[in-house]
């Protein structure tokens, strides 16, 4: 059972996930911001840290592409595959703490779309990323 401490965050709603991977990080969040856009959010678990104690670099880069792909998709009745993925680790994310992750489409043809976005924790941008997924319908 999750703890209260992992409890879904102030004006989230919880995530569907469909993708066992990321359900393996843990419970996802999403919200849309004033202009719409998708905002999503996921805790840093004991089990996501390093020796560190800090998200280990491949939680956050599983997360942004989720995000990535997710903001790229048309529907949920369709999906998206990572083409490229390119990322910068900015500062650490502590373990217990909630990173934020937004992601913006900043070109679509009708099978690609071109992204960037960043995750932040505690208001400071811990990750940025950007890439290109194909877009395909079931």
């Amino acid at each position: 059972m999750a703890s209260k401490k992992f409890s879904s965050p102030k004006g989230y709603e919880t995530l569907n996930q469909t993708e066992d991977h990321i359900a393996n990080i843990g419970q996802g969040f999403y919200k849309r911001n004033e202009a719409g856009d998708l905002i999503m959010a996921f805790w840093v678990r004991p089990k996501n840290g390093n020796s560190g104690g800090v998200a280990h670099g491949g939680m956050l880069m599983s997360i942004a592409d989720y995000c990535l792909c997710s903001v790229a998709m048309e529907s949920k009745e369709n999906y998206a595959a990572t083409i490229s993925f390119r990322s910068e680790f900015v500062a650490p994310a502590k373990v217990g703490s909630l990173v934020e992750i937004f992601t913006t489409i900043t070109k679509e043809t009708r099978s690609l779309a071109f992204g960037q976005g960043h995750i932040e924790c505690e208001g400071e941008i811990v990750f940025s990323f950007s890439g290109i997924v194909k877009k395909i319908k079931k």
